[in-house]
């Protein structure tokens, strides 16, 4: 059975779900204080976890900032 991640909880409050708009702010540049992003996945590196989102961007936060993961199982 594969498990995959689904959701993600920070220490900081944050949760970030697979399919769903990433909080305001997430991504954001010296000239737009908000990009709209979705998140398309999540990837277990070992001692961090990469958070794919849409328009080619993408996060990795250390275990140390992780207070949950939801995950899901595809039999």
């Amino acid at each position: 059975m594969a498990r995959q991640i689904t959701e993600l909880q920070l220490t900081d409050g944050t949760t970030l779900r697979q399919g769903e708009h990433a909080p305001i702010g997430t991504i954001r540049t010296s000239k737009t204080p908000d990009i709209p992003v979705i998140v398309h996945g999540f990837e277990d590196l070992g001692s961090r976890i990469e958070v794919r989102l849409s328009k080619g961007y993408s996060l990795q936060f250390p275990a140390s900032k992780l207070a949950r993961l939801v995950l899901s199982t595809n039999a």
